[in-house]
């Protein structure tokens, strides 16, 4: 029983680290934003604050997720733009105005050839 633990804790372990390397190879971008004043997101708050944001790319989408504390707390699809239309590099963000008095935090991230935007609404 002995001979076969090694070769099948080796095998458990092989498999974990090919699963890792999938999820992380649909990961676009990965940095920190910080949010200058509290945003809508759906139907809840984000307080203002830093989070982590991962662009990522799963089913042919792309989708920005913020997370706080390692608890992912909002998830949305990015609009993507042809970079030479958007001009980016890295990531940005700030604030826009937008009808009605009401504000937008864009964050805009840059990825090859393409950038990936999302807007949040900025709580009056």
């Amino acid at each position: 029983m002995r001979q076969f633990a090694k070769p099948l804790a080796l095998t458990v372990m092989l498999l974990f680290c090919a699963v890792a390397t999938a999820q992380d190879a649909n990961v676009l971008f990965k940095g920190d934003v910080r949010l200058p004043r509290d945003i809508d997101f759906s139907d809840h708050t984000l307080a203002r604050g830093s989070y982590q944001l991962v662009l990522t790319k799963a089913e042919g989408e792309a989708w920005f997720v913020l997370s706080k504390s390692g608890k992912e707390v909002s998830k949305d699809i990015a609009i993507e733009w042809p970079a030479k239309e958007l001009p980016t590099q890295g990531m940005q963000s700030e604030i826009l105005p937008g009808d009605s008095g009401a504000e937008f935090f864009r964050v805009r991230v840059r990825k090859g050839d393409s950038v990936y935007f999302i807007h949040y609404l900025i709580e009056a």
